[in-house]
């Protein structure tokens, strides 16, 4: 099987609470790839920073006290223009989902990945994705990902070409 992640491309990243209009802007093109890569045989996934009423009690919320993305509030919701495209959830209540094996199994032909906020989340998923499957091949898509500035996204980027990413 082969899989395209969408990370965290909810309504409070890209129109709310913590709008990045880099995020925003990719919008579209996000849905054109997974469109493309469904196509290809592609399953389509998309994670869900997922927080609670407590939120701002928590670490998390301790460093960055805004609230956002609280489960099933509009904000925590997919922007509207990939969710026709997705096949799977995952609901990650933190910056990287420690469980892909449940939800991938064994042994992915392939992964491909995208989404916000390209120094946190993606790569964090990034990381736990190659350490879990080191012989699968991992392709990043750069230009639709967004970050908080260019300098933080590049950086990321280049972290993770390091360990071994394919940069598209």
């Amino acid at each position: 099987m082969k899989y395209f992640i969408i990370i965290d491309m909810q309504n409070d990243f890209t129109t709310g609470a913590l709008r990045n209009e880099a995020a925003t802007s990719n919008i579209r093109a996000i849905a054109d790839k997974a469109a493309e890569l469904k196509a290809q045989g592609y399953t389509i996934i998309a994670t869900r920073d997922t927080h609670h009423s407590d939120y701002l009690q928590t670490q998390e919320g301790r460093n960055l006290p805004v609230e956002h993305c609280i489960e099933n509030t509009a904000g925590w919701q997919v922007a509207e223009e990939i969710i026709p495209h997705i096949d799977k959830y995952v609901d990650k209540p933190s910056f990287g989902y420690a469980d892909w094996r449940d939800v991938i199994g064994e042994a992915p032909e392939a992964i491909a990945m995208c989404g916000t906020c390209t120094a946190i989340c993606v790569a964090s998923n990034f990381t736990i994705l190659k350490a879990t499957y080191r012989e699968t091949p991992i392709t990043i898509y750069k230009d639709l990902c967004a970050c908080l500035t260019e300098e933080t996204h590049n950086a990321a980027i280049t972290v993770m070409q390091t360990q071994q990413a394919i940069i598209e």
